[in-house]
């Protein structure tokens, strides 16, 4: 039996070697795709069990997931591993078909609406891995990776009462944004913040936050989207995630 749900994409990540997405439906539920594992369970789970492949959205020349755009996906049934009680299996037959962009009003009003308080992750003993919260400030900051081959996104915000500080950010398009920063600096670390934001017009940003699959005993919080209205205008090279 299989489930079709319409999904405005709020997640667009990168995951080892392929990518991760995320967004909530029709109903206003998370739901996260996952691919199915060979075998009902992996005898050695890894990170990448989970990640989609290009061959899996990619198709007549574009990508069908877009941020902030709906994408109807088939799926073969729920899939939750509590945190992550937000996935569902796709059914790779049928592939995922971009409906729609929103518009930028559609936009405004869908983040207005499915924005939470607070940081909920938090507080909510690993019955979910995924919210979208709107902080009262924030940070990014851009540096080649440890290999010195590509860039590192490090972010930090608060919310509330709540500081974090120094997490990694997963985003494609901040990912985009800061390869984009360092080939201008040189190599040369570079930062934005919400006063940067604010100065380019961006009227209010919010973010996607997750909790990571386990990695040393731990899932830990990420963030995996940023949106601002008006939208980010950086453009994904799926061939450099």
């Amino acid at each position: 039996m299989s489930v079709t749900k319409e999904i405005t994409i709020l997640a667009l990540t990168k995951m080892h070697g392929g990518v991760c997405t995320a967004g909530i439906d029709a109903e206003s539920a998370w739901v996260r795709p996952v691919r199915p594992h060979a075998a009902q369970k992996p005898q050695f789970e890894a990170v990448t069990d989970y990640c989609l492949l290009p061959l899996d959205f990619f198709h007549g020349g574009c990508s069908h997931l877009v941020n902030l755009g709906v994408t109807r996906f088939t799926f073969t049934a729920p899939a939750p591993q509590p945190p992550h009680t937000e996935d569902w299996t796709m059914d790779l037959a049928r592939k995922p078909q971009l409906i729609r962009k929103l518009t930028s009003e559609e936009q405004e009003q869908f983040l207005a609406e499915h924005v939470e308080e607070g940081l909920p992750l938090l507080d909510d003993n690993c019955r979910r891995s995924l919210a979208l919260i709107k902080p009262d400030s924030f940070s990014f900051s851009f540096g080649m990776n440890k290999s010195g081959d590509d860039v590192s996104v490090r972010a930090s915000f608060a919310v509330g009462d709540v500081q974090i500080g120094d997490v990694g950010c997963t985003d494609l398009r901040m990912r985009a944004l800061g390869r984009k920063m360092l080939e201008q600096s040189g190599g040369e670390k570079r930062s934005l913040n919400d006063d940067d934001f604010r100065q380019r017009g961006k009227q209010r940003t919010y973010l996607s936050v997750g909790l990571s699959r386990p990695f040393q005993g731990k899932h830990w919080l990420i963030l995996v989207g940023v949106h601002s209205t008006p939208e980010l205008a950086v453009e994904i090279d799926f061939a450099k995630l």
